[in-house]
């Protein structure tokens, strides 16, 4: 279970403020999505994303958190890849098929679903595609928002997801997300900070080859 609440720690960053928020009142379907609809299409677009991030693991034994840096490759067709350059480089690749682990040297290996929480590789995908019909599916989601800053709260509806992710927090600006929370309590989460972001790219044979599979 540990080891793939890390595996799955996954996505975007680098350091950029975003307004805190409390959490807000949960979404309903046909009831007070309205208004958050046009955000959800917004982010959702069907469109290839490139960022850079900052990630930062904090564990209970540790006073500061373990960080991590490397590029996130979003392709709607594709799936997503993580792409760590520091303080190792490696890629994780997540996708319809589930997990895969590309080390630098090239050795590659499938990582197994955790046996206790089988469809934990697939709930991510709503989130990375903002899916609010398929979200609603898997999570309770809460919304708050102050302006152009806006919070989204992902609590899985599985006890077994739950015990996985914790909860999922994403913060951001207008159309763009900033920030990314796994909380699994005050002394075990992992905040990922978005940065540099180019969108609509096309990636080449060689990244396609390189970073997907």
């Amino acid at each position: 279970m540990k080891r793939t609440f890390l595996l799955f720690l996954l996505i975007v960053a680098q350091l950029h403020a975003v307004a805190l928020l409390d959490m807000g009142p949960q979404l309903v379907v046909g009831k007070n999505d309205a208004e958050w609809l046009p955000l959800f299409k917004e982010l959702g677009a069907k469109r290839a994303v490139v960022s850079e991030f900052t990630e930062q693991r904090w564990f209970p034994f540790k006073k500061i958190p373990v960080e991590l840096k490397g590029v996130m490759r979003l392709s709607p067709n594709l799936g997503m890849s993580l792409g760590y350059t520091e303080p190792e480089k490696r890629v994780i690749i997540v996708d319809t098929k589930g997990l895969l682990l590309r080390e630098a040297n090239g050795r590659q290996r499938e990582i197994p679903a955790d046996p206790n929480s089988p469809a934990a590789s697939a709930a991510l995908l709503p989130i990375l595609n903002f899916d609010w019909q398929k979200l609603d599916q898997t999570f309770l989601v809460y919304a708050a928002r102050n302006g152009n800053d806006w919070r989204l709260d992902f609590v899985p509806r599985d006890p077994q997801l739950a015990s996985t992710f914790g909860r999922i927090t994403a913060l951001g600006d207008d159309s763009t997300m900033r920030q990314l929370e796994f909380r699994r309590s005050a002394m075990q989460r992992v905040e990922i900070f978005i940065g540099e972001t180019r969108l609509g790219v096309e990636f080449s044979p060689d990244e396609k080859k390189q970073f997907f599979r």
